[in-house]
């Protein structure tokens, strides 16, 4: 099997922030599916493969930031639209935002909400 696909995937479409580590340099991109290990996003500029980044984001139908570490390992140019797909896997993730994707991954899907 792919290491890659060895966690349960699911579909989000979210927003989010991505940021460098040191908090600067901050873009809006959209989630596009999140695993227990790693996200996809969607952004409107390549990201350097291999570095650190912040990912500030929550799911449909909860208030809490969820703010992880991860690593670029893919970034493509997709579409015509001069839109990125990353794929990047978690560095560090808190144990919180960890239960929260291994429970959104496992469950039933909510209606679409807002982050607040």
């Amino acid at each position: 099997m792919d290491p890659r696909r060895e966690h349960v995937r699911r579909l989000l479409q979210v927003d989010a922030h991505v940021s460098d580590m040191d908090g600067r340099n901050t873009a809006v991109v959209q989630i596009i599916d999140i695993s227990r290990m790693g996200v996809a996003f969607v952004s409107d500029h390549q990201l350097p493969l291999n570095n650190g980044y912040v990912l500030d984001f929550c799911f449909p139908g909860s208030a809490i930031q969820n703010k992880v570490t991860l690593t670029v390992l893919h970034s493509a140019l997709v579409g015509t639209h001069g839109r990125y797909r990353n794929g990047a896997r978690f560095l560090s993730i808190p144990d919180v935002a960890a239960d929260l994707i291994v429970d959104y991954v496992t469950a039933a899907p909510v209606p679409d909400a807002t982050c607040m």
